[in-house]
């Protein structure tokens, strides 16, 4: 397992109901420091894109180690306000514009303009104003198509070939262009960042107040054997050259910018749960072990067919055959897919599983609780702990009351 120990999980057990979120202090600090060592040439900033989880206690982690914020949405901006970060902390580049704009705009974040129509409208409430814009350069990267946040099949940033228009705005609201942003999607290797790199510096050519590139996220950190995690000081080092490079051709030192999210805290969380039944489809099919958690804390299965680490906590030495499955009512809450197909089920390998035992599913910290599909079927959200890095355990979320679920509902 990732960071929990039997004693932890029994302690767990028998103090707080299943299925719960643990998170590691340890292993966040662990992975932020990888970032905040990443090579540069001119200068980093560490963004961390909340969106991958924004728990209080995680975003003043970060805060404690001078992590900034990406945020996409003006209420991701007032919760990083209110975790300690300053409006000077957190840059927002969000698919929709705030409809109190102006007062978001007035805390001090940094806007990106993600389209034509968000920098004309920043350049009517701040003519003369400092922006950033993002850029669709046109490709995408990303094991599948869902991933992948550049390219035609893409709706995030301005498309390259509108950047004249970009200067057609700049020129009419007398805007200074600070920052190019791009993030094309997940990649691994020190080709592929070099290719962002060569991408985005060329769009750095277009502007000449340009003094920061944004080069989003995506680095890949394995959570699965059969996975490799990104090398951040080879892609780094390849990076830095890369600055160097344009630095000598147009005596610009431009600033880096990354933005990860569940690089830093996807291993940081797990879930503890339990079977709550066994159930099969005769000799021909299935056994199916019942969860008491599901698509309700880990949509990303349901979502993407990707693949988590499970463990069995008992002390059986027999193997069997399993697929896992979640309590939800619900054809696509399957826990044992195959790998970016979630249509397709699979089964592992587990030691023979009575019901009551106890299930560790790791590699749960990033775009679960986030993006969790609770109260589906009118399950509470469930509740958030953390392992600090003295070892103790808080609790850093309530479960959900039952009656909270409708409680604004007008009956």
């Amino acid at each position: 397992m990732n960071f929990l120990n039997i004693s932890q999980i029994e302690y767990i057990t028998n103090n707080y109901k299943t299925p719960v979120y643990v998170y590691s202090e340890n292993k966040i600090l662990e992975s932020s420091q990888k970032f905040l060592n990443f090579p540069n040439a001119f200068g980093l900033t560490v963004r961390y894109a909340m969106k991958a989880n924004s728990n209080m206690n995680v975003l003043k982690i970060l805060k404690d180690q001078n992590i900034k914020i990406d945020a996409s949405s003006e209420y991701e901006v007032y919760r990083a306000l209110s975790a300690g970060f300053l409006g000077n902390d957190i840059q927002i580049s969000g698919q929709e514009l705030s409809e109190n704009f102006d007062k978001l705009i007035n805390t001090g974040v940094f806007f990106v303009a993600t389209s034509l129509y968000q920098l004309q409208e920043f350049g009517k409430l701040k003519r003369g104003g400092t922006c950033g814009i993002r850029i669709n350069p046109g490709v995408g990267s990303g094991a599948f198509t869902a991933i992948s946040t550049g390219g035609l099949s893409s709706s995030f940033g301005i498309w390259h070939e509108y950047i004249g228009e970009v200067k057609k705005i700049v020129q009419e609201y007398d805007l200074k262009i600070t920052k190019i942003h791009l993030h094309i999607g997940s990649e691994n290797t020190s080709e592929s960042w070099v290719n962002t790199a060569n991408i985005g510096l060329n769009f750095v050519k277009d502007f000449p107040d340009v003094e920061i590139l944004n080069m989003g996220g995506g680095f890949k950190m394995a959570i699965m054997d059969y996975e490799k995690t990104a090398d951040l000081i080879s892609i780094g080092n390849a990076v830095k050259e890369k600055f160097e490079e344009f630095h000598k051709q147009t005596q610009r030192k431009i600033h880096l910018e990354l933005e990860p999210g569940k690089y830093i805290i996807i291993n940081a969380g797990s879930i503890i749960a339990k079977i709550v039944d066994i159930v099969d489809t005769g000799k021909k099919g299935y056994k199916f072990l019942r969860t008491n958690t599901g698509m309700t804390e880990m949509p990303r299965v349901s979502m993407y067919g990707v693949q988590q680490a499970i463990y069995i906590i008992n002390n059986s030495q027999e193997k069997e055959k399993y697929v896992v499955v979640g309590h939800c009512c619900e054809s696509g809450d399957i826990l044992t897919t195959k790998l970016y197909d979630q249509e397709i089920i699979e089964e592992i390998l587990l030691p023979k599983v009575n019901i009551g035992d106890i299930i560790v599913i790791d590699g749960v910290g990033a775009y679960n609780t986030a993006m969790s599909m609770k109260n589906y079927n009118s399950y509470p959200e469930v509740g958030e702990l953390l392992i600090d890095k003295k070892g103790d355990i808080k609790e850093v979320r309530k479960r959900q009351n039952l009656k909270d679920i409708w409680k604004n509902e007008i009956y």
